[in-house]
């Protein structure tokens, strides 16, 4: 799982691994280790009527209702999106989307990634 941060966004990408595991067990997560502390992102499918994000600890939880996950396990969906107010009146935006390969050689390991579709096109 791949997770960017940008100002008041989070976005989730997740790899062929991730999402077997979502549809599978009910959640996929990641941890990155800081010197002794440990933060922690989860995604978790949940038979709930709206989705929720909630921050814990040293973790961000993402529960997301599993009709929406349903849809999403298709080939043909991409990602979803939702918006969360915060405490201090702004917004949360939460994107969760499939890892596409990248188009040009980097130094990652993308071996789980989903077939770009761009993939063979002249961009």
């Amino acid at each position: 799982m791949k997770i960017r941060l940008r100002g008041n966004s989070i976005r989730y990408r997740l790899d062929k691994n991730d999402v077997e595991l979502l549809e599978t067990a009910g959640k996929a997560e990641s941890s990155t280790h800081i010197g002794a502390g440990v933060l922690h992102f989860c995604v978790r499918g949940k038979d709930i009527d709206n989705p929720a994000i909630k921050m814990e600890h040293d973790g961000v939880h993402l529960l997301v209702p599993n009709t929406i996950l349903i849809k999403w396990y298709t080939p043909q969906e991409v990602g979803f999106e939702f918006t969360f107010p915060n405490t201090d009146g702004t917004e949360l935006k939460v994107l969760v989307e499939k890892d596409f390969q990248c188009l040009t050689q980097r130094d990652e390991d993308d071996s789980q990634a989903f077939d770009n579709p761009m993939a063979g096109q002249n961009c």
